[in-house]
């Protein structure tokens, strides 16, 4: 397959190749206004605030908003970005274009990242990190106008964190002990824990520490409350009225389940009634084909030239179900920007069409391996996936060349699962481990383990039993994970294994994952940027990778899941802790070389079985969409493309 002039070389040089990224922490400004800045607006905003439906700008801001310096060139204001979702379930792809965290994530260039003040004005913490305190910037409002104040937070603490929508962050309630929220004034609020809580910024940054896309430790509850039975504005008529629209049972099922903040009512994708900080707002629903998100008026930060963003307009998700649909839009040039479903698969394809479609093939990384997940809880084979020599055996059967060759174009990087290049956690070394195609020395380790004894077929026994079992995955024929899963059966099938697959819809995948009844599980290991941000997949807490999900599920202190103590010698208790160390370590040195032996301990005998990754991942970037940058690293860690701002990107009129 053609390459249009992408090798490994030159994508590896795209993505800033193995240079580990900046980390750094800053509650400084992204940029600075002019003492004398005159605010500009939306035409359409204007227009409203001509016909007196709206107040002028300047009265809309905060008295400090947010400056975002924009990645290439002031932008224009005006028009549509069209994307494409599938539905309902697909509610990370609109989020991640507009969330609003009070800490987030900034990228000034594809090789640093850095911690910023979002919808706060600044936060400060102490010596020992069990105390921070969080300032709003003064005058911010909700996109219908009401004052963003404390008042929203302690509602948020006393409902959404105490109360009966109890819905605790686990960074939030270390060992389980809650944290104590103190109101100061009408803009500043502290938070106290019982011991220090280092991690609580990049958490934040990360899983914002209230309900989904934001904004953090905070909700609407001048509209929320009136949902509320118990709360003295609460309003039962529309209680009622909101229970028998949506067919739930229940008034807390308006805000979710297990109040995580996802209902009819308290989540933004599903409510366009509900008022929000974010850039855009829904003005219909999710079941509605666009579902359309439209400028908020109210929105906090401004360019260095004083322009109000967002620059677009609005933001239009058309509804699509398969996967070969998406790709004929793109050939056709009606999607604007895009990398969710944009299959690196597809490259060529893309490649081919960029000038039919006028768009652009923008290049990121991918933060994530693809793996294989020997589950060591498994009932029958848990012990023998738990010894580390059957695991290299399956590891160095696997010729991962070949698989980069024939399935993916030569455009991923054979390697191991772990961090990847560009993270400060990166390693060659461990990169490497166990990578070395080698099926003469896998069947000598699988020899030296005892499992000498072959079946009729010539396929190796253990206990008395041929070695018999599925690699679990979702994907469909002709997906090109798929086509992997089909070479690697081949390989372990060659070195004696008698292996099949087992292809299930990924809820029945998430199911036999969460009970431990999986296999071999196939899933990315991802969030692998700034791992110590989210490094669930390290400490075996997160199920669709299961390597040790009964383990995991004990050592998770918020799982309610089926579990199993492991044993006091296993290496998993001494991740987890090392994770109470990491958790509770105020010096950020000390804290870094205790995350490394986590990093350790899964070099010396990796558990999940990496094949290919840093995949190239690919933005549909139409010629009239600017101010989208190349070479930043796509995880979910770093909250995809909303790692460069979309608010600061726009659409090009002329």
């Amino acid at each position: 397959m053609e390459n249009k002039g992408l090798s490994r070389r030159s994508f590896l040089k795209l993505v800033a190749g193995s240079t580990a990224a900046a980390f750094v922490a800053s509650a400084e400004p992204l940029a600075a206004l002019a003492q004398d800045v005159t605010y500009n607006e939306a035409p359409m905003l204007a227009e409203l605030v001509a016909a007196g439906e709206l107040p002028p700008v300047a009265e809309r801001l905060p008295k400090n908003p947010r400056v975002i310096k924009p990645y290439k060139e002031i932008g224009e204001y005006g028009g549509t970005w069209h994307r494409a979702f599938k539905g309902i379930s697909d509610r990370w792809g609109p989020t991640k274009c507009q969330e609003e965290m009070a800490i987030e994530w900034f990228a000034p260039d594809e090789t640093t990242v850095e911690l910023v003040p979002g919808f706060v004005a600044e936060w400060t913490q102490n010596d020992d990190a069990t105390e921070f305190t969080f300032t709003l910037r003064d005058g911010l409002k909700w996109s219908d106008g009401a004052p963003f104040t404390t008042e929203n937070v302690a509602f948020w603490y006393e409902w959404n964190y105490l109360g009966e929508l109890e819905n605790k962050h686990s960074f939030l309630t270390p060992d389980g002990v809650d944290m104590v929220l103190e109101v100061i004034d009408e803009l500043s609020w502290k938070v106290s824990f019982h011991k220090p809580n280092p991690l609580l910024p990049i958490s934040m940054a990360k899983s914002t520490g209230g309900p989904p896309g934001g904004p953090s430790m905070a909700v609407p509850s001048h509209y929320l409350k009136q949902f509320i039975p118990d709360h003295p504005d609460g309003n039962q008529d529309m209680i009622d009225a909101a229970i028998e629209a949506n067919g739930v049972q229940v008034w807390q099922d308006l805000f979710g389940t297990a109040g995580d903040m996802q209902g009819p009512i308290a989540f933004w994708f599903k409510n366009p009634e509900l008022p929000v900080i974010n850039a855009w707002k829904a003005v219909n629903f999710p079941t509605d084909d666009p579902f359309v998100m439209e400028r908020n008026p109210y929105y906090h930060a401004v360019d260095t030239e004083g322009n109000q963003l967002p620059y677009i307009d609005k933001m239009e998700h058309a509804l699509f179900d398969d996967n070969t649909v998406l790709d004929l839009w793109i050939a056709q040039g009606r999607i604007d920007m895009q990398n969710r479903h944009v299959s690196s698969a597809n490259f060529t394809f893309y490649k081919e069409n960029e000038e039919a479609g006028d768009y652009q093939v923008v290049l990121w990384k991918n933060a994530a391996t693809y793996a294989y997940h020997p589950n060591i809880n498994h009932e029958k084979y848990g012990p023998l996936f738990d010894t580390p020599a059957f695991r290299e055996a399956l590891s160095i059967a696997i010729n991962r060349e070949e698989i980069n060759d024939l399935i993916y174009d030569g455009l991923q990087e054979p390697r191991q699962a772990s961090p990847v290049s560009g993270s400060p956690n990166f390693d060659p070394e461990f990169e490497t481990r166990w990578t070395e195609y080698d099926p003469d020395k896998a069947n000598e380790l699988l020899d030296g383990i005892g499992l000498t004894e072959r079946d009729g077929e010539g396929f190796r026994m253990w206990n008395g039993e041929t070695i018999s079992f599925n690699i679990m995955h979702r994907f469909p024929t002709g997906d090109p994970q798929a086509d992997e899963a089909q070479l690697v059966e081949n390989y372990w099938r060659a070195i004696g294994l008698k292996v099949g697959q087992d292809l299930v819809e990924r809820s029945l995948y998430e199911e036999r994952c969460e009970n431990g009844d999986v296999e071999v599980g196939v899933w990315g290991v991802d969030r692998s940027s700034i791992v110590m941000a989210d490094p669930g997949r390290y400490l075996g807490w997160v199920d669709d990778g299961p390597w040790a999900p009964l383990y995991g599920h004990w050592g998770d202190p918020s799982s309610v899941l089926k579990k199993v103590e492991p044993p006091d010698d296993h290496p998993i208790k001494e991740i987890w802790r090392l994770w109470s160390e990491v958790q509770a370590e105020p010096d950020e040195a000390t804290r870094n070389a205790l995350f490394q032996k986590i990093m350790d301990i899964h070099k010396e005998h990796p558990w999940q079985i990496g094949s290919v990754g840093e995949a190239p991942a690919i933005f549909i970037v139409s010629n009239r969409f600017g101010n989208m940058m190349p070479n930043f690293i796509v995880d979910d860690t770093l909250r995809g493309q909303g790692l460069i701002m979309p608010c600061q990107c726009y659409i090009k009129q002329a």
